[in-house]
């Protein structure tokens, strides 16, 4: 039956006011749809579409003021130096749709990279070009020159004839929990960095769905959507960011020579390649000194925000004050209207000088970077104080990071047999991880392809069949936290200083006093013991300091009592933050003596079983170096305003903690101990320095790792000269693996810092 004959069938049987009717509902039925859709999309669903709205048509803007700059402080014959100032780099990108000499263009860009990348030496050379091209040279025995522009070029040539753009912004800083509902599509083509998504067109299947589940999740329109999917020919790529001057300048060279020589017919044009650079201002947060010290400097991100250290803690003063405005455009893109949202002032953020001394930083930063390799530690931090002032003048930590690239410590690459032959003890306490396509939870794209990791079982660690992945500065961006002061660790018998002083102070004990030390000391369960058999028998507290005798600091404590102990680490400024300029201060709290038991009382001694940060630490030898006057500890020597007006940071003394008498005495002590004790070999000619070890447990899982290479912390605290101390050190070194004891790791490093510190502040030897 045809169409026609079923129309004729029911126009047979319906009369024409029938059909009105049926019409006339039909009508009614239109309008109440349409009334009730409307009544939807513009009362119940108000909220959302308006946000939708105003999400795609207002955006805010903010002309930029430029963010004070940080320097090092100025000492005497060294200018202040820059850690960290706002300024203009250049990024390099190319129209690669351009008719001109592509090959010519190759051969251009290969020496230009080159360049860029290998300046510094080889090493940095490889790790460079390792990461622009993705491929590690690690495992390769012998890598030439030859061999490296090869690569490049190679590289080079992909990029530039590449047919589809396969690597397209979606969107940014997106919620955790989208981010997992995203990832939960298992969908091709759809890869995170951070929280910015990310989508590859070339690979994706079925387009218009993605792009309906997409726009539903992130608020974007369908048509924005599969613009962003369609396959399209690259017409603008990113060749180099932030380049040096001088390569800038060697780029601007080129172009200008090829112009000049086309116009005097030198050249024909079809062989120029100037045509195809496109030369961008690249506004930056720009830190000169890379490496050094970074964790005391932080960086800004993206969205132009300080983010730890000092970046961070004054982030407001350093950005200074942008004119905002919200603005709302129309369909052609163009302001139809706009509004102030904090004012019309502008104000410049202010310049910071730190206290630190920027030539120590740096030397210590290099031999530190020896020290680590040399001892095979898992990390080194160290910090310099000056006593009399509590200012700090170096603050070093390894591993450390580069600020100008900050996003670099998320790079991860395989583990090499070769470098670390057991991984267990090589890699022990650093993170390291395994592919598993099923239950991994990290997205990483390493060699150019994209996998899925988890962290590895303590099984799978030592299993060599199984790939495993680590982090390429070991740390993952727990290298953005500065050690000194948001660390904590038991320093063991470093603190045998500070029980001296107390013992010392009340009276209690007289350096040439004697007891007699049986080995050990038993209490409840346990037995604590000496670390060497010198300290058996009748002696002094000199020698007992020395050699660093646990039983005679329990002889001590008992001698000066719990509540008179508890006063003193209070005023020598433990179990409470020391307020110094700087974010992510750590520090444990302190029980109250009335909670404490026997043996933890014993064993608090030499500083067992409760946390310091390097930086306590460091002030309160700072409190045994100047006279027992406890001093401020601060970071800030000055702040700079954009008028001309100058904050100065003075020294302030807050309180006296031991009498000079007593600072006199335990500082004589120290100076023994550095003569004759554990430590001897690594002494000073010509100068006397005041100085203790320490060798720690780790603690793990309720109770000690075993005191053996690879699970220990060593360290080192010491002042001088030892009759008018020009600084205080402390240096701590975890899990070294060449040996177990402070006195052949820390202490090497002590004498070595010392001969540069006294010779940098030209003091004079003892005649």
């Amino acid at each position: 039956m045809t169409l026609e004959s079923i129309i004729y069938s029911i126009e047979r049987y319906i009369s024409q006011s029938d059909r009105i009717t049926i019409i006339w509902y039909f009508c009614l039925f239109c309008v109440f749809w349409l009334t009730i859709t409307a009544f939807w999309y513009t009362v119940l669903d108000h909220v959302y579409y308006k946000e939708l709205a105003d999400k795609q048509q207002i955006m805010t803007i903010r002309n930029p003021v430029s963010r004070g700059s940080i320097y090092s402080i100025e000492t005497s014959g060294t200018p202040k130096w820059v850690f960290a100032v706002s300024t203009d780099l250049w990024d390099i990108a190319i129209g690669p749709q351009e008719k001109w000499s592509k090959e010519r263009l190759e051969d251009f860009l290969t020496d230009i990279l080159f360049s860029e990348f290998c300046h510094e030496g080889w090493n940095i050379c490889l790790e460079k070009v390792g990461t622009y091209i993705r491929e590690d040279f690690s495992q390769q025995a012998q890598v030439t020159v030859t061999e490296i522009r090869e690569k490049l070029k190679k590289y080079l040539n992909k990029k530039i004839n590449k047919p589809y753009i396969d690597f397209v912004l979606v969107a940014e800083h997106i919620d955790n929990d989208i981010i997992q509902e995203i990832k939960a599509w298992n969908e091709t083509g759809l890869s995170f960095i951070l929280d910015n998504l990310y989508i590859d067109p070339t690979i994706v299947l079925n387009p218009d769905a993605l792009a309906n589940k997409l726009s539903a999740k992130l608020w974007l329109t369908k048509a924005s959507m599969l613009q962003k999917l369609e396959k399209r020919p690259p017409q603008y790529l990113k060749i180099l960011q932030k380049m040096s001057i001088s390569t800038r300048d060697r780029i601007n060279e080129r172009i200008n020579s090829e112009k000049i020589a086309i116009k005097n017919e030198q050249i024909n044009e079809e062989d120029s390649i100037y045509q195809f650079f496109i030369i961008e201002s690249h506004p930056t947060r720009f830190y000169p000194e890379k490496t050094i010290g970074w964790q005391i400097i932080g960086f800004v991100d993206n969205l132009g925000i300080g983010r730890y250290g000092i970046e961070w803690y004054l982030n407001e003063e350093l950005q200074g004050k942008n004119f905002v405005q919200k603005v709302k455009k129309d369909i052609s893109w163009k302001t139809i209207d706009s509004e102030s949202l904090e004012g019309s002032d502008m104000k410049n953020g202010v310049d910071t000088v730190l206290t630190i001394d920027r030539n120590i930083q740096k030397e210590l930063s290099i031999r530190l970077a020896k020290a680590v390799q040399t001892f095979r530690a898992n990390k080194w931090s160290i910090i310099v104080m000056n006593p009399k002032t509590g200012a700090v003048e170096a603050m070093v930590n390894y591993p450390d990071y580069d600020p100008n690239n900050f996003a670099s410590v998320y790079e991860m690459e395989k583990v090499s047999y070769s470098r670390y032959p057991n991984p267990a003890f090589d890699l022990l306490w650093m993170p390291l991880f395994v592919q598993d396509s099923l239950s991994g939870t990290i997205d990483m794209i390493i060699d150019g392809v994209s996998i899925k990791l988890r962290k590895a079982l303590d099984q799978e660690i030592t299993n060599y069949a199984i790939p495993k992945y680590k982090y390429k500065n070991l740390f993952w961006p727990g290298v953005y936290v500065n050690d000194v002061n948001g660390s904590l660790y038991e320093p063991w018998s470093v603190f045998k200083a500070v029980t001296t002083a107390i013992g010392l102070d009340t009276d209690e004990i007289k350096p040439t006093d004697t007891y007699y030390d049986k080995w050990y000391v038993e209490i409840d369960r346990f037995k604590i013991k000496n670390a060497d058999s010198i300290c058996i028998w009748n002696h002094t507290y000199i020698h007992a300091l020395d050699w660093s005798c646990n039983v005679w600091m329990i002889d001590i404590i008992q001698k000066i009592g719990k509540s008179v102990f508890y006063k003193y680490i209070n005023d020598f400024g433990f179990g409470a933050k020391s307020n110094m300029t700087l974010e992510w201060e750590v520090f444990a709290k302190l029980d109250p003596y009335e909670k404490w038991s026997r043996t933890q009382f014993f064993t608090m001694s030499f500083w067992q079983w409760i946390n310091v940060t390097l930086l306590q630490m460091a002030a309160a030898y700072s409190v045994l170096a100047n006279w027992g006057i406890y001093m401020q500890p601060y970071i800030v020597d000055k702040i700079i305003y954009p008028d001309g007006k100058v904050v100065k940071m003075n020294p302030l003394p807050l309180r006296r903690v031991i009498k000079e008498e007593t600072s006199k005495k335990i500082t004589a002590m120290l100076v023994d101990g550095v003569r004759y004790g554990f430590a001897k070999k690594w002494g000073v000619p010509g100068y006397d320095m005041a100085g203790k070890t320490g060798t720690s447990q780790i603690a793990s899982r309720g109770w000690y790792e075993v005191g053996t290479a690879g699970h220990t912390i060593t360290s080192y605290g010491w002042y001088g000269p030892a009759n008018n101390p020009r600084f205080v050190m402390i240096v701590r070194i975890e899990r070294p693996r060449t040996a177990v004891f402070a006195e052949t790791t820390a202490s090497a490093l002590f004498k070595e810092i010392s001969e540069y510190l006294l010779n940098y502040y030209k003091i004079p030897k003892i005649k």
